[in-house]
């Protein structure tokens, strides 16, 4: 029988290193002629944690999910159970104590709970704004933690491939876990006393678990820039002109929320001793008193919603048939809680709590101001585009507030809890948009520097009058100033020809012209020299005398009015026969 050789099943089997993928080598066999294969050394194997299997991201949802309500469900339990260890004169067991933390957090989630104690029966739906802030910061830093695992970012800041389906697929699994163990707590939390909705429960449980994710996710893809790894912002992702947009309404919106948490803090401060009586007339106790703290602390967020309703110039109920508003307040009875003894007391308000409405239009005006500096190099098409989208995602996130922090407190007097939608939307929409408007106009037109250039013109001109009438007032003063020399005018003499008074004054004239009329006339009507000539003689000289006395005679005559001037020819021969005393004779005699 022929003996049929192994060697081709061994090079079969030492094609492929079993750990490198990479062709083995036969080694020399030993004294038989046997070869056997070089095995290396197994190499250490890891499991990829950068998304290439969808596994990868559903699991770490669902684990993040998972700690993110662990966290939450302790955020309510350990205080309740302090409270019920510490409290002597309550009968409440631990169950009773987790029960009622399962109950808060169910209304912490913004969920709805029913309550039968006799005092309180209904429904109760008022969400407590500090602990739905926490249960979003614990979402956001819970998918925070999965988003850097995932490594969506490359070295480069670019999104790698499959980036986006791999955090769609975490969060997707985030939210579904986190709901669904809040809908089980919410099923477990119920008793003779209360009873959770667990439907409000799932949705509120998804809704805080899609928002506190989305946000954990974009907060994993920020990244500080290196010399060697550009930065990654998150709003840079955005197009233009959104990413500057949202960048705006976001610090406005954040301005607002802190203007209505300092009115909240100024009226605490302004009504100490109202809260100081509450709190001693419920006695809680050391532990108690940490307690009710921590409620009131889960509350605050809540009035300062409230408070930011009121200054923007909405109404805020407080019951039924109540409210609070810039014009005055109406309330009614409220729950003894020391931090409600900020609410102002029933009457009207002074005419200048109206000047409050500044409050809310500085932080609008402050993000327009931010969104006009940003989008200054873009187009114009961008530019008109992010102006509108910058006030209606103001208003919207402001009404989405105001929205949430309405609810009710069983069926009595305190159904009805919260800002007044309809009181709300006209004002909150005509700040926001006369803000923006004047900021825009201001900073994005020509106004201010045709302003600027009119202003600087009326200025020029102001100051050029008030030169020209400084410096003619500087010449009238000089002149004045200036000492007068009198002026002298010679008598003519007598007989000089008549060309001789041209230089004389105007007075002068009139008086040549006045002594000839009367010497023609003393001629004419003395033909034989009776003597009229002598009293026409004398009547000239005291006339003339007159008028040189009277410095009528003006002796600066211009040359070229010496013609003018000149007097009657007829008149001076007739003033002359009047001197001499003769008869003036016809011409043809």
């Amino acid at each position: 029988m022929t003996r049929v050789p192994f060697r081709d099943a061994r090079e079969r089997r030492a094609e492929v290193r079993p750990w490198t993928g990479d062709p083995t080598r036969e080694v020399a066999g030993d004294a038989c002629g046997s070869a056997s294969p070089r095995r290396d050394p197994p190499k250490e194997q890891f499991v990829s944690s950068t998304g290439d299997s969808i596994a990868t991201p559903l699991v770490r949802g669902a684990l993040a999910a998972a700690l993110s309500l662990g966290t939450a469900l302790a955020l309510v339990v350990v205080p309740a159970l302090a409270a019920q260890v510490a409290g002597t004169r309550s009968t409440a067991t631990a169950l009773d104590a987790i029960i009622i933390a399962v109950n808060v957090l169910v209304l912490g989630h913004g969920g709805g709970i029913v309550l039968s104690t006799g005092i309180i029966d209904g429904a109760v739906t008022l969400t407590p704004f500090g602990l739905l802030g926490l249960l979003l910061l614990a979402s956001a830093f819970g998918m925070r933690r999965v988003g850097r695992a995932l490594r969506l970012v490359r070295d480069d800041g670019v999104l790698r491939a499959r980036a986006l389906r791999d955090a769609g697929g975490a969060l997707g699994a985030y939210a579904v876990v986190y709901a669904f163990g809040v809908g089980i707590l919410a099923g477990i939390g119920r008793s003779a006393a209360t009873a959770p909705v667990v439907t409000s429960a799932l949705v509120s449980g998804a809704m805080v678990a899609v928002l506190g994710g989305l946000m954990g996710i974009l907060w994993s893809l920020r990244r500080e820039a290196t010399s060697t790894v550009p930065g990654v912002r998150v709003l840079e992702l955005l197009p233009s002109p959104y990413g500057e947009t949202a960048r705006s309404a976001f610090i406005a919106l954040i301005g607002l929320l802190s203007v209505g948490m300092l009115v909240t803090v100024v009226m605490l401060l302004a009504s100490l001793p109202e809260q100081s009586s509450l709190f001693d007339s419920l006695d809680p106790g050391v532990v108690g008193a940490l307690v009710l703290t921590l409620v009131q602390l889960a509350l605050l967020p809540l009035l300062a919603v409230w408070a930011l309703v009121v200054v923007v110039g909405g109404t805020v109920g407080v019951g039924t048939s109540t409210g609070v508003s810039l014009g005055g307040a109406e309330t009614g009875v409220l729950p003894a809680l020391p931090l409600l003894g900020a609410f102002p007391g029933p009457g009207v308000f002074p005419w200048w709590a109206w000047l409050l409405l500044v409050l809310p239009a500085a932080p609008v005006a402050l993000g327009a101001v931010r969104l006009v500096r940003g989008v200054e190099n873009l187009e114009r098409r961008d530019q008109v585009t992010a102006w509108i989208a910058y006030p209606v995602a103001v208003i919207v996130g402001v009404l989405l507030v105001a929205g949430l922090s309405t609810g009710g407190i069983g069926d009595g007097r305190l159904v009805h809890l919260g800002p007044q939608m309809g009181s709300l939307v006209l004002p909150l929409a005509g700040i926001v948009v006369i803000a923006t408007g004047l900021v825009i106009t201001v900073l994005a037109t020509p106004l201010v520097p045709w302003t600027r250039a009119k202003i600087a013109s009326l200025r020029e001109k102001v100051e050029n009058a008030e030169n020209a009438e400084n410096a003619e007032n500087a010449e009238n003063a000089e002149k004045s100033a200036r000492p007068e020399k009198p002026e002298r005018a010679e008598k003519p003499e007598e007989g000089a020809p008549a060309g001789a008074s041209a230089s004389s004054s105007d007075g002068a004239d009139e008086a040549d012209g006045v002594i000839g009329d009367e010497g023609a006339e003393a001629a004419v009507g003395s033909p034989d020299g009776d003597g009229t000539g002598d009293h026409t003689e004398a009547t000239v000289q005291d006339e003339e005398r007159d008028v040189l006395d009277g410095d009528v005679l003006e002796t600066d005559r211009e040359p070229g009015h010496a013609a003018d001037e000149m007097p009657d020819t007829a008149a001076v021969e007739a003033a002359e026969t009047g001197e001499t005393g003769g008869v003036s004779r016809p011409a043809g005699s």
